[in-house]
């Protein structure tokens, strides 16, 4: 299944038309609409060099990186198809079909790694968070300082001024403000902090250090998501879900 532009994406649409790049007098929705039309009718391959020549101008658009990824996953591109899905849900986490996709996509790895054990409230704090997304609660905190600011304003504009009751509201909002602003920053950063990436070659060797001269510590294979701890030239620090960790070539990986 395919899907239009995304609402989020039509503003970086229009200014990268406005900038003066050329689709051979074609815009970028009639490019997009394009690939739609492969795909519908099956020509997988147009579908995606459409989607891929969007996203050579730096477009950014959860629906055109869906769509881009059911097209790979079609052609058999099962760790191209889990990237796409990856940045898709990275653009917009609070999609519930995107995050389907990925997991089902996932399931046809052959690495199924064990990802470090959580106890089930973190699991499930995750599972919110992700599903609110860093804007809606970027959102919820203004809400939440506009409420205090009335709060003070009428509070201040009244007679009889602050009272106990008054204060233990005041106060519960504070709490609830310095809840959602750490649950927001701890959103941010496992979300958009981290820098991954996804294995794209069928067998990658990870090496003990940076050079086709290190000893193969262990080896991955496609669609696998990395953590990238560090870089040095054309090379990867990069570790698994389990926490083993070593170095990866750049080419053999596409980043989230």
């Amino acid at each position: 299944m395919v899907r239009r532009f995304a609402q989020a994406g039509v503003l970086p649409l229009m200014l990268a038309l406005l900038c003066g790049m050329s689709f051979a007098a074609r815009t970028p929705e009639d490019v997009f609409l394009e690939g739609n039309a492969h795909y519908e009718e099956g020509r997988y391959a147009a579908a995606a060099a459409a989607y891929r020549s969007l996203l050579r101008y730096q477009i950014r658009d959860p629906v055109l990186e869906f769509n881009l990824a059911n097209t790979e996953f079609r052609l058999g591109n099962l760790g191209r198809a889990i990237l796409h899905y990856e940045r898709a849900r990275r653009l917009d986490p609070t999609d519930r079909e995107i995050g389907a996709n990925l997991e089902f996509a996932r399931s046809f790895r052959y690495d199924q790694v064990e990802p470090e054990r959580q106890v089930a409230i973190v699991r499930w704090t995750h599972a919110l968070q992700d599903r609110l997304g860093p804007d809606r609660q970027a959102w919820a905190l203004v809400a939440v300082v506009w409420l205090i600011a009335a709060l003070q304003a009428w509070c201040f504009s009244r007679p009889r001024g602050w009272t106990a009751t008054h204060g233990w509201l005041l106060g519960a909002l504070l709490l609830v403000l310095a809840v959602s602003s750490a649950s927001w920053y701890a959103t941010l950063h496992r979300l958009e902090g981290r820098r991954r990436a996804v294995v794209l070659e069928q067998v990658v060797e990870v090496l003990a250090g940076p050079g086709t001269n290190n000893p193969t510590l262990f080896t991955v294979h496609e669609g696998l998501g990395l953590w990238i701890r560090g870089e040095r030239d054309e090379w990867l620090q990069v570790s698994v879900p389990n926490g083993l960790n070593g170095w990866i070539a750049k080419e053999a990986v596409g980043e989230v």
